[in-house]
């Protein structure tokens, strides 16, 4: 019988058959890698991120240290030491860059078993994210390890995303793998006809879900000088509570968007529509051509906040698939219609209850869709002056299959204040004239949403 004592009795001997299975490991990976010979894959290699050193108080030393692990994982050559046995096995006293090499060295060999070790400092001075890092690569055991020391900075509100992918590139010797970004592909000179309707606004509310409520929304005379026909205006610096009545209001039946109630702002900021849910304007519903691509342009004026933490409106342009499969109630809105409380609804014979679901369907087929595919159009804007933004979208390959309709949703929210918006258009890709292969999500063990009953096995 094994004697496997207490828990730190256990510990320590799996620790030891751990190392005495990786030493046989880094021993297999040199010779793998010396008869392997040109174009075969490299051995995999054992990797331990110690948290960094950091001196604030939110903890952006193992945040750091967890989008490395994240990153390296996504190479099949590293295999990485998550961070609960990383803190497991570490000595008392925690790795920094004034651990002698010998001690990290040993550490590798002894308990962790592993190839690589990364470990560093960073600093936070303002928006400037600097970060010092040591590496120190034991692979090769008949030569010396191999340690390398950087540092790397950023001052972007993706500090800590931008300074992981340095230091793994630094890692791997190779660029990492980069999303489409906004501003790579330039914007093409001619489009066809939009797909939405009035994204300029001049004809109303006509092409827009509900039209302004004329409190947080209203179509206005363009401002800009010398300019004619109208312009979306968001108003977010508006008492929250007071407004989402008096939405849910709208929605009801009982409030008229021509005869608006006066809502002002608080003193509380964070007590506005601003503060919390901001505020959508949506289009009617947009026909989808699943494996198409296509591309969002606007003008905006608005105040942006960009920084560590940036805030700026966005223009969505969301998926939705028809889930009315998978129905079992009523919304608030059918309800109100049908002069029933969610009580009542429920209280009524199960034939019933399927019986109306089936004739709410039949009439009001668009509130059984549900979102299953979201982008957004970035609108950052701190010189709060007039600006135009086009982006293609999906970033990668064509829409989803299962993507039925479109909506664009133009969203205003923090700080408190008015945002203006025109030529809001939805155009297919002219550079790609017919479908595209769906580009699958990056995400491992990623299901789409199913609107139809999942069958059963």
């Amino acid at each position: 019988m094994i004697p496997w004592g207490d828990r730190k009795g256990r510990m320590r001997l799996l620790l030891r058959i751990w190392a005495a299975v990786g030493m046989m490991v880094l021993v297999a990976g040199e010779s793998l890698a010396d008869s392997n010979g040109a174009g075969k894959p490299a051995p995999v290699r054992y990797v331990v991120v110690f948290d960094f050193s950091y001196r604030g108080k939110d903890e952006y030393g193992k945040k750091l240290a967890d989008s490395i692990r994240l990153r390296l994982r996504r190479h099949n050559q590293f295999k990485v030491i998550d961070r609960f046995t990383t803190a497991e096995l570490a000595p008392k006293k925690p790795v920094s860059l004034d651990t002698p090499v010998k001690e990290i060295i040993a550490l590798l060999k002894d308990k962790y078993a592993a190839h690589i070790a990364i470990l560093g400092i960073v600093e936070k001075t303002g928006s400037v994210v600097r970060a010092e890092v040591c590496c120190i690569d034991i692979s090769k055991s008949a030569g010396k390890p191999v340690i390398w020391k950087k540092a790397f900075s950023d001052n972007t509100e993706r500090a800590r995303g931008i300074i992981a992918r340095k230091i793994v590139e630094s890692i791997t010797g190779k660029p990492e793998w980069r999303p489409p970004e906004y501003g790579d592909e330039p914007e093409p000179k001619k489009f066809g006809k939009p797909l939405n309707i009035n994204g300029g606004f001049d004809a109303g509310k006509i092409g827009w879900e509900l039209g302004p409520d004329n409190v947080a929304t209203f179509l206005i005379p363009d401002p800009r000088p010398g300019r004619r026909g109208k312009v979306l205006m968001i108003n977010t610096d508006i008492e929250r509570d007071a407004w989402l009545k008096y939405r849910r209001d709208i929605m009801l039946g009982k409030a008229d968007p021509n005869h608006p109630p006066r809502i002002g702002t608080v003193a509380n900021k964070y007590a506005t529509v601003a503060g919390l849910e901001g505020v959508h304007y949506r289009s009617d519903w947009i026909n989808a051509s699943p494996g198409r691509r296509c591309w969002l342009v606007a003008d905006m004026k608005g105040r942006s906040i960009l920084g560590p933490i940036s805030f700026f409106p966005k223009i969505f342009v969301k998926g939705f698939a028809d889930f009315s499969a998978l129905a079992d109630g009523l919304s608030e809105r059918s309800l109100a219609e049908l002069h029933l409380t969610p009580d009542e609804f429920a209280n009524l014979p199960a034939e019933k209850r399927k019986a109306l679901i089936q004739a709410d369907i039949k009439k009001h087929p668009e509130r059984y869709r549900r979102e299953v595919y979201r982008w957004y159009l970035a609108c950052r804007n701190e010189e709060n002056e007039w600006k135009h933004y086009a982006a293609p979208f999906p970033p990668r390959g064509g829409l989803p299959k299962n993507v039925q309709w479109l909506r664009i949703e133009i969203y205003a929210y923090w700080p408190p204040g008015k945002y203006y918006f025109d030529d809001v258009h939805l155009y297919y890709d002219p550079r790609n004239p017919t479908t595209l292969p769906v580009e699958k999500p990056r995400t491992p063990h990623y299901t789409p949403p199913e609107p139809s009953p999942l069958k059963k096995e």
